[in-house]
This record gives structure tokens, C-alpha cells and sequence, in this order.
């Protein structure tokens, strides 16, 4: 708790979530004085009790600081910050009042969240750093200034349509599940008496009728109205304005104002047209992209321009493409077990050090025996996880191979050079974040470079002069695709359920909601909204043209499988079976499973979460042999550092490299590449202690060869690879990974 880096670090990551993504070294300083002080002076009062951590003293540093006061830096692109979903609910609600008729007091139920696709719920974080990262650097002006932005990395496509889903219902039913989970209420919040069903529910159609009865609605009237109806005829400005207040902080931009003063007008109809016109209007806020920033959309000394938006041109009856391949990186978050997944063989003397090593978490019953006879390792056979059935048929079928302790490095070492420090070591090993970053960018010493992916589209991209590398996430916003906006469009995120759509309510304003957005702004927030928004339109529209009703001949195996991982391989399935359509030539793909931090569990948990990796694998090798593309396709597993061979009496813990494999009809099958440790104990030259064994191939070993299969020209590898030339053996060209 004393140490030197406590007090700044705390007081960083409170003022990104209190004020500013990018604080000043000054603000910090000034905040982490008054956390180790124990108490912070302003305006003649003192906070605090002179105690080390003392919240109040830091708090009030927070908030009573210039730069979170001053008007002034409103205008600056990167103060201030993009807003966290769950925030933007509960202002929405207090804004709006939302309440009862009769104003009684009624506890809302904000569960299942993440399930409707918002991307975050309140006790129901994803991994330990939360919803999204503090070092987060979104493509775009963010990662062009060098700074950070966290909450971007929830403004993806599935998440930004299904806020606007949320809050566009809200106003039409109130709190409630009445458009089928894509709202933010559950089924209870229509109970008229809380948590008593027999006690009667009021029916969707009433609400959205306008009827009385709905327990929990958007009840705020404009105090310009002088009621509950406009009868003191106040103009439509007033009214925007007095919403701008309360929504938008007073930011709202000229031109999204007369949008909103347009959709107001617009709706004056029917047998209560104030009430009509607010309606329409509440949700239009929140999808102007001020409401997702705290700072000025807009500098006072700029000037807007449009956004380019592409139009859409579906193909009837497309040429087939020709030469197609596509990568799918699978991610493991969390750390796999690996040493658990491929295990020397019986005969072989290393078995007896595994049995030694690894002790209660060595697995004994059940393995898989794959030959390694033509491999050079130090033993002939070795055993696969119990769980990986598929993955050893295509071992044994010539369509798996595996890599042996695989990890990021800079250089090469052994333990006498690490412990020595004399060569470059990559930055904050062990750390699930970092590592993450590293893993995907594999450039160990730089975690915030682009990722491998991304700049495998690159360079595709530049050599042929001309745009035919796409990217799709089926999961999030990782690291691993980003590439350069300059040079390749940004990555389509989809859901493992598909390509996000607006509800029957937002989808009526798709066209309002494209508008607000249409501007190139100063805010590096605002313009990240607005870029992601809509890029998040036209993709969606493109491709839910071309794949949404893509129907496959292994649709029953993966709905058999019980899994997100499933889920998302169906998705990558169906969208290599449009490529046609969407003139792919070169696809990659991401998708994930996490849980596999296993500290506490390193039986049934590992065996659960293998098990998944392996019957999805199943049913998609299965899909892609159906379509005849199994050889253009190459799934390669990933996870951000393997596990200590040591148990820690329930499980283990954060170790550096691990086995993986890759997988494809074109894959130069069984066989382990690179070096499996000749020595897993604590005497071995790769041990540096509790069985954390480094990389004896770093991950430019297994890219080299999966870039030049993809295409990329071998003068170009080195600057998808920058570290390449540190290494000089267990680098694979294509001719070894691939037949």
C-alpha cells in the first residue's frame, strides 16, 4: 500500500473516470499529494484528515482541481472523456424522470445487461480490468495524438446499435422487456406490484398505446410548458434548450440542435401531440454523439465538415471470388493451461518431470496420444488434453500442428540472461493486460503498436493497391486487428448471434440517427462515436444484405454446442460462405473464450472450457470441408501467457510460454514445430522459477509463416514483423507451416 506508485496510480485511474481520460503530470502529482497527505486545501477549506488515503482529500483534489473546472479546456480535443454505457442509463432516468404515477419509490432491476449487449452491468465485469481497458487507444485521432481513450472500446457495432435499441423503447414502453431483450428493463419491471407476478403486469400494447398503468416511465415535461401539455406555447428552441441542459451538458453543436428541433416539429400529431413530439425527441439526444462525451464536440475555432458515407451496392448475382483465404485467431483470455494440453508421451522422460512438476494439476487418466516421430523433439509421442478429440482426428488427418513453447520475446535468452538482465525483456510480464496487448501486437517491447493482423491488411492492402483485406470481431475490440486507418478500414465487430440490427423503434429513425453523426468533429471522443456509429450503419446494412440470411449445413452442430466460442465460429462460418457477395479476397477473423485464468480450478473448469474450444473447432472444420474452402482457411490459438507447470494447491498461476496450434486443409499437419523445454524442471536453462519456462519461439516464428500464406510478399514481412531479424532459429517460412 506504501509503495512509491500507489498514489499515482490510484489517482490516474480515478480522474479518468472522474474528468479526464488524459490528465496532466501536474493534476496527477497534485492528486497523488493529497491521497498520500491525507489532505488537500482550496478556496481556504481543508479536506481531509491528514491520514495516508484519505478519499476525501483525494476526491476533493479531483474535483476542485483547474482542470476539472475550467470551461476553457472544453474545447480542448482531449480533455474529457467518452462515457461508460450503465452512466448514461441512470443520467438518462434521472434527467427524464423516471418514476412512478403516483411518484412511489420502486427499485429498478438493472440485471442482464451485458446479455442484451449493452457491454456493461453493475457486478458482472468480464475479467478483472472491468468493461474496458484504461490504456484503450481507439483507431483514429486517439490513437494519432497518442492518447488513450477507455470507453471507446465499448463503442462497437453490436453495442451501439443496442443502446440505440434500449433507448429508443424507452420512451414508447418505459423500464420493461417489451421489445424482446432489447431494452434495459427486465420482465419484472412490469409487475405492478414489485416482485409480484400474481399481482398483474400491464400489457406492451397499452404502453405503447399511451395508456396509464406502466409503472416505471419517462415522466420529465419541459418547464417552458408551464404542465403537463404545452399551454403556454413555448417555442421549440426553448424546449431543446432546456433538454440540451439536462442531456448534454449545454454542448449541444448548432447542427445536430436543428435536427432535434426537426424531429420535435415533425411529431406534433395525434390526440396529444406535446407528449407525441417528446417522445420522438428524448431518444434523439442520446444518439447525438455529445451525449456519449464530456467535453465540446467542436472547438470554437473550427469549422465541421460532412462525413463520407459509402454507398451500398449489393451484387445480385456475384462472380465467384477466386484465391480466397482467411485467418481466424482464436483467443483464449485468461491464459490456457497449455502444458496441460500437450503433454509428453509416456515413454518419454519427460513424463516422469510433468508427473513431478506439475503434481496435483497433472492429469494422469485419459489423454490422447499423437505421434511425434518426424518432429525433432526430445520425445516421439507426446498426449493431448482429454477433451481434444477433433483437435487430435486433425492432427492425425495431417490439418494440426503444433507449436511448442511459444511466447512473446524481443530477443532470445535463457534463464542466466534473464535473471542477469542483459537482454531486452518484454514489458510487464504476467500481467494479463499487457500481455494481451503484446500477444496481439508481437511487438513485445511496444504494447500499443498496431496489431499483427492489422498490419498483415496493410501491407495486403498496399500491394495490391487497392482495398481487399476485411477484418471481423465476433468479440469486442481487440488489439490484434487494428491497422492503419490510412491504409485499411476499420474492423466489422458483430455479435456471436450475428449482425446487429436496430429494434422495430430505432430502426424507424436510422436515418435521423446516421445525421447526428455526420459531421467530422474536433473532440477526439465525439469523433470516435461518430466514426463508429457510422461505420457501425453501413457495415451493418452491407452486411446483413449479404449474410443475414445465410443458413449452413453444420447449423445444428454448433446450436448443439454450448457456447459463446460455438456461436461466433458460426458467425466467421457464414461470413466466408457470403464472401462472394462481400468481394472478399482476404479475411481475417477474432474470436474468444475466456475463464481460463484458472487460479482456483485447473480440473473441471479447463476440462469444460477445452472441451468447448474443441467441439467449435469440430463443427467448423466440418462446415468449412462442406464448403470447400477448408484449405484457404487457417485458425491459429493464441492465449496472452501460458500457466506455471507449479500448482498452487488449487490451481495455478501467471506463467510466459506456452503450446498452441494452427489448423486448415493447407496446414503442413502432424507435427510440433519449434522446441518442446528439454528440461521442465526448476533446473532447466528455460526455468526462471514456480515452473514459468520462457519462449523457446516467439510468436514472429509461427506469423512469418502464416503472413506469406496469406500473401504478403516476403520484402514486406519485416515491417509486419519488426522484430524478425532479432531471431534466428525457430522461424518458420510457409513452406514448413503449410503443404
Amino acid at each position: 500500500v506504501d509503495h512509491p506508485n500507489t498514489a499515482p496510480f490510484i489517482s490516474t485511474k480515478l480522474i479518468q473516470h472522474l474528468v479526464t481520460s488524459n490528465p496532466s503530470p501536474r493534476y496527477v502529482k497534485v492528486v497523488a499529494d493529497a491521497f498520500s497527505s491525507g489532505s488537500y486545501t482550496s478556496g481556504g477549506q481543508t479536506f481531509g484528515k491528514g491520514n495516508y488515503g484519505d478519499m476525501e482529500a483525494c476526491i476533493a483534489a479531483i474535483l476542485l482541481d483547474s482542470e476539472a473546472r475550467s470551461s476553457t479546456l472544453d474545447d480542448d480535443a482531449i480533455h474529457g472523456r467518452a462515457r461508460e454505457p450503465l452512466l448514461k442509463i441512470m443520467h438518462m432516468f434521472r434527467s427524464m424522470n423516471l418514476s412512478t404515477e403516483s411518484d412511489t419509490k420502486r427499485e429498478i432491476d438493472m440485471i442482464f445487461l451485458t446479455s442484451r449487449g449493452i457491454g456493461q452491468e453493475s457486478f458482472n465485469a468480464p475479467s478483472v480490468f472491468s468493461f474496458f481497458l484504461s490504456e484503450y487507444q481507439p483507431v483514429g485521432p486517439a490513437l494519432n495524438k497518442g492518447v488513450v481513450a477507455p470507453e471507446t472500446q465499448l463503442f462497437d457495432a453490436p453495442k451501439l446499435i443496442s443502446f440505440m435499441n434500449g433507448i429508443f423503447s424507452l420512451p414508447e414502453f418505459g423500464l420493461n422487456d417489451c421489445q424482446w431483450w432489447q431494452g434495459f428493463g427486465h420482465d419484472r419491471a412490469r409487475y405492478w406490484i414489485p416482485d409480484y407476478p400474481d399481482g398483474g403486469s400491464f400489457d406492451c400494447n397499452a404502453a405503447e398505446n399511451e395508456q396509464p398503468g406502466v409503472p416505471l416511465r419517462l415522466r420529465w415535461k419541459p418547464p417552458s410548458w408551464g404542465g403537463d401539455t404545452n399551454i403556454n406555447g413555448a417555442p421549440t428552441s426553448q424546449i431543446i434548450d432546456e433538454m440540451d441542459l439536462l442531456l448534454t451538458g449545454g454542448r449541444l453543436h448548432t447542427s445536430n440542435k436543428a435536427i432535434l428541433e426537426t424531429v420535435y416539429n415533425d411529431a406534433l400529431s395525434g390526440t396529444n401531440p406535446d407528449y407525441s413530439a417528446l417522445k420522438a425527441v428524448i431518444p434523439h439526444f442520446a444518439a447525438t454523439p455529445e451525449f456519449h462525451i464530456t467535453n465540446n464536440l467542436v472547438d470554437s475555432n473550427s469549422v465541421t465538415t460532412t462525413r463520407e458515407i459509402p454507398n451500398i451496392s449489393i451484387p445480385p448475382n456475384p462472380p465467384p471470388v477466386t484465391g480466397y483465404k482467411a485467418v481466424v485467431y482464436m483467443f483464449l483470455a485468461g491464459a490456457m493451461d497449455s502444458y496441460n494440453a500437450l503433454v509428453p508421451g509416456s515413454s518419454c522422460y519427460l513424463n516422469q518431470q510433468y508427473a513431478s512438476v506439475r503434481g496435483d494439476v497433472a492429469i494422469t487418466n485419459g489423454l490422447l496420444s499423437i505421434d511425434a516421430t518426424s518432429s525433432g523433439q526430445p520425445c516421439d509421442s507426446f498426449r493431448l488434453h482429454p477433451s481434444f478429440s477433433n483437435i487430435r482426428d486433425l492432427y492425425n488427418d495431417g490439418d494440426a500442428s503444433f507449436i511448442a513453447n511459444i511466447g512473446p520475446l524481443i530477443v532470445p535468452m535463457d534463464k542466466y540472461e534473464f535473471e542477469a538482465e542483459s537482454k531486452p525483456q518484454p514489458q510487464s510480464l504476467f500481467a494479463h493486460n499487457t500481455q494481451t496487448q503484446i500477444t496481439q501486437t508481437v511487438l513485445a517491447q511496444y504494447s500499443s503498436a498496431g496489431g499483427v493482423l492489422g498490419r498483415i491488411g496493410d501491407a495486403i492492402n498496399a500491394q495490391e493497391g487497392s482495398d481487399v483485406f476485411d477484418a471481423y470481431s465476433i468479440s469486442g475490440t481487440p488489439k490484434i486487428l487494428e491497422g492503419a486507418p490510412s491504409i485499411s478500414k476499420p474492423a466489422d465487430v458483430l455479435s456471436g448471434s450475428g449482425v446487429a440490427d436496430f429494434n422495430q423503434k430505432a430502426g424507424r429513425f436510422e436515418d435521423n440517427i446516421e445525421s447526428l453523426s455526420q459531421n467530422v468533429v474536433t473532440s477526439i471522443y465525439g469523433e470516435t462515436f461518430s466514426a463508429s456509429m457510422t461505420n457501425a450503419l453501413y457495415r451493418t446494412r452491407l452486411l446483413e444484405g449479404v449474410v443475414g440470411g445465410v443458413t449452413l449445413d453444420q447449423d445444428g452442430c454448433f446450436n448443439n454446442v454450448d457456447s459463446s466460442l460455438a456461436d461466433q465460429f458460426q458467425q466467421v462460418a457464414k461470413i466466408i460462405k457470403s464472401r462472394d457477395g462481400l468481394e472478399s479476397k482476404r479475411d481475417v477473423f477474432y474470436v474468444s473464450l475466456g475463464g481460463f485464468d484458472t487460479h482456483s480450478d485447473n480440473g473441471p473448469k479447463l476440462t469444460d472450457l477445452l472441451a468447448q474450444v474443441d467441439q467449435s473447432i469440430g463443427c467448423f472444420a466440418t462446415e468449412m470441408k462442406g464448403q470447400g474452402v477448408w484449405s484457404n482457411v487457417t485458425v491459429v490459438s493464441a492465449s496472452e501467457f501460458g500457466r506455471t507447470l507449479t500448482s498452487n494447491g488449487l490451481g495455478t498461476d501467471h506463467a510466459w510460454g506456452g503450446n498452441h496450434f494452427i489448423l486448415g486443409g493447407s496446414v503442413r499437419g502432424g507435427r510440433i514445430h519449434g522446441r518442446y523445454p528439454d528440461d521442465i524442471t526448476d533446473e532447466g536453462i528455460l526455468s526462471i522459477g514456480r515452473g514459468r519456462l520462457i519462449p523457446t519461439t516467439p510468436w514472429e516464428g509461427l506469423w512469418k509463416g502464416v503472413a506469406q500464406w496469406f500473401g504478403v510478399n516476403t520484402e514486406n514481412i519485416e515491417s509486419v514483423l519488426p522484430n524478425l531479424p532479432n531471431f534466428a532459429t525457430n522461424i518458420f517460412d510457409a513452406t514448413e507451416l503449410y503443404e
